[in-house]
């Protein structure tokens, strides 16, 4: 009875494919206590979401919420030592941030500072890249500016699309999981305060970026435009006579 009242208690907090792929890993290395997804009724979107069935697979008690900051009761009621952010929109507020006695940590799927604020890997391909990363780090009340745990880098080809990049960061976040998270519930980690007068901050995109401009846009554009938006996003489109072309892949070569 005194070792399950000892126990860490950490609540997963997620509602896309890349949380689901990382806390697959994290059961291996640690107990999660409880898990907190998007329900259907949900105001907020994950263009990479999961049917919420995939996070009863492993056994964990699952909250289906609509507003992670109308849950102040819920999270005091599950009393957790840590909250894990892995694929979340909402911004915490400060009385969710308070709760857990270890803080929230997150996920980012850029290196930190650079690349701080929405849709880290489409903005990632838009902006050429040619290397990119996923940091974990304590969530703040700032924009992704939180300390630094750990990170882990990897490279963007011409021609990777986002699903590429996508399993890339996922891998890069599998690696943070089994490498830090031990340390760091055990306490022996150490952070690195983010620079923030080298930090850059992504643009905040809508559906409308995802239409293709013939004639304003330059064929570099379009083509990481496509790359950028491809699955599991929503796609780039061609509009015409109010009809929509997606495209899902595309291919860019220099004619000699």
């Amino acid at each position: 009875m005194q070792e399950e009242e000892d126990k860490m208690k950490i609540i997963w907090l997620s509602a896309n494919l890349f949380g689901l792929r990382l806390l697959e890993e994290a059961v291996k290395h640690v107990d999660i206590s409880a898990i907190i997804t998007l329900s259907d009724k949900s105001k907020t979107t994950m263009y990479d979401g999961v049917n919420k069935r995939r996070w009863y697979k492993f056994g964990i008690d699952v909250y289906e919420i609509e507003d992670i900051n109308k849950e102040t009761q819920l999270l005091k009621k599950l009393n957790p030592d840590l909250i894990i952010m892995c694929g979340w929109r909402q911004v915490l507020s400060p009385e969710v941030l308070k709760i857990p006695k270890m803080g929230v940590v997150g996920f980012h799927p850029t290196m930190l500072p650079e690349g701080r604020g929405p849709a880290p890997i489409i903005n990632t391909i838009l902006k050429g890249f040619k290397k990119s990363g996923v940091t974990m780090f304590f969530v703040s009340n700032g924009l992704d500016n939180g300390d630094i745990i750990n990170q882990v880098a990897f490279g963007i080809k011409d021609n990777d699309h986002a699903w590429e990049v996508y399993r890339k960061a996922t891998g890069a976040g599998k690696l943070l999981i089994s490498n830090s998270l031990p340390s760091l519930i055990s306490g022996e980690i150490s952070i690195i305060k983010q620079d923030d007068k080298n930090a850059t901050v992504f643009d905040k995109l809508s559906i409308k970026d995802n239409k293709i401009d013939l004639e304003k846009e330059s064929l570099d554009q379009i083509y990481r435009k496509i790359k950028a938006l491809s699955k599991p996003y929503q796609g780039a489109f061609i509009e015409k006579d109010g009809k929509r072309l997606r495209i899902w892949k595309a291919s860019l070569e220099d004619i000699q």
